[in-house]
């Protein structure tokens, strides 16, 4: 494995972990698996994902690569539920959840590990 890719490894690892509240480093301690999360898809970048140990309602998240956009979206309606987004990106977002395998996509993922309580 090249160093250059190690270190990104690394870099996003501790990223992620350094925003953790203690809560949710604890959960992450005790169950590695907890922070197992699956990109559904990137536009620009604007990484989606969904959780797999997340909670109700069924949601998907936006990040930016930058992390200066963290923003929760429902699977239902893709309404904003949490964070900050510019218009220009709450538009890729929508074309992407409107899109035709969009919504579809989500649903499946988030089934695949919370059941069907789409």
């Amino acid at each position: 494995m090249s160093l250059k890719i190690f270190e990104t490894i690394l870099q996003d690892l501790l990223e992620y972990y350094l925003v953790l509240d203690d809560v949710s480093l604890q959960k992450h301690l005790n169950d590695p698996t907890w922070a197992i999360k699956e990109r559904v898809a990137t536009i620009d970048d604007l990484q989606v994902k969904i959780y797999p140990n997340d909670h109700n309602p069924p949601h998907f998240h936006v990040v930016s690569k930058n992390k200066e956009i963290d923003a929760k979206f429902t699977i239902e309606k893709c309404d904003l539920i949490s964070g900050n987004m510019s218009s220009k990106n709450l538009k890729k977002i929508n074309a992407f959840y409107q899109g035709m395998k969009g919504k579809m996509v989500l649903e499946t993922i988030w089934k695949k590990y919370h059941g069907d309580n789409v």
